[in-house]
């Protein structure tokens, strides 16, 4: 009876994998591309929850050699399961980060995207696992470590991935992002690091997410961001600018005292030889100066008090720094 059932299940993992050869195959040629593309959702929508790992295998095993639109394809599948399957995912977290950071390098910046895309869609569903942020920490370390590499690829697309990861989600256990903001403050300064665009929109993203945990961290992240301003390559520039603002919007009092660095900063840059990062200052500066000024009253010490100790109630918590 036990050798039947693995038998039978044998039979059904080979019956899958071929029918999503057969999908893949379509994807590759453009006049059956939307047809592909239609099988291999309709068996995500319909996989058993004995297949998800059969069916996690065969996409990732998808060959770099593959035309572009199917490697795309089989990575943003991957966020598709999740929206699907919901914490039945969680123990395969592990094994579709690993995906996704191995496409990080790809030439193809479509497929890059999807990779950051797909990563977003992993942080909402991860927010339903009910684990203590536990599916949260190992989404994030592989994306965290890859941000040591030296590929300006796989710098980029991991910053931008992170940045996706904490915009998407509305909790993070213990000192992961206070950490992290530490990290990547120092990357942004070393001159051999080639994703600076990137590394300001993963710090703007941790500063909107609270991650800035003492004052002293968010006057070290705002600098960097207005030292930033100054950068020879104008993408740079244009990052620091659009960050300021969208921290200008979103973190009100937390960065009233900012506000007379951050407008001086800004006001060096407001003749800026290139027009998109002209822009984007100026619209930079008329945000900052809609924020009250620094003699407005400061919060209160237990508001002080309530942020600093934000993340000092997870203790039992592995950090993104745990093996």
């Amino acid at each position: 009876m036990k050798s039947s059932a693995v038998t039978t299940k044998g039979k059904a993992i080979f019956e899958l994998k071929h029918k999503l050869v057969q999908a893949v195959n379509k994807i590759a040629d453009r006049d059956t591309y939307q047809i592909g593309l239609d099988e291999i959702e309709k068996m995500a929508d319909t996989l058993a929850p004995d297949m998800i790992g059969p069916f996690l295998s065969c996409v990732i095993d998808t060959d770099a050699e593959q035309k572009s639109a199917v490697r795309k394809e089989c990575i943003k599948v991957i966020g598709t399961l999740a929206r699907l399957h919901g914490n039945l995912l969680a123990p395969h977290m592990a094994k579709m980060v690993s995906s996704v950071v191995k496409r990080l390098k790809d030439t193809d910046s479509v497929v890059r995207d999807a990779c950051v895309d797909t990563c977003g869609t992993l942080a909402m569903c991860a927010r339903s696992y009910g684990d203590g942020g536990a599916a949260l920490v190992t989404l994030v370390r592989p994306l965290f470590e890859s941000l040591g590499e030296q590929n300006r690829y796989i710098q980029a697309g991991a910053a931008l991935c992170l940045a996706k990861v904490i915009d998407e989600s509305n909790y993070f256990p213990g000192p992961v992002l206070p950490q992290m903001l530490v990290r990547v403050v120092k990357l942004l300064k070393n001159p051999h690091f080639m994703a600076k665009p990137a590394a300001i929109d993963l710090i703007r993203s941790i500063i909107q997410a609270e991650g800035a945990s003492t004052e002293q961290a968010l006057s070290s992240a705002l600098t960097s961001i207005m030292d930033a301003l100054k950068s020879t390559d104008w993408n740079t520039r244009k990052a620091a600018s659009l960050a300021l603002s969208s921290i200008a919007v979103s973190s009100g009092y937390l960065v009233t005292s900012f506000r007379t660095s951050c407008l001086r900063s800004l006001e060096r840059g407001k003749f800026d030889k290139v027009k998109p990062v002209r822009d984007t200052i100026i619209h930079a500066i008329q945000l900052w100066k809609a924020i009250p000024g620094s003699h407005t009253p400061e919060p209160s010490e237990a508001g002080s008090s309530t942020k600093e100790n934000y993340f000092g109630d997870h203790h039992d918590t592995r950090s993104i720094h745990d093996g």
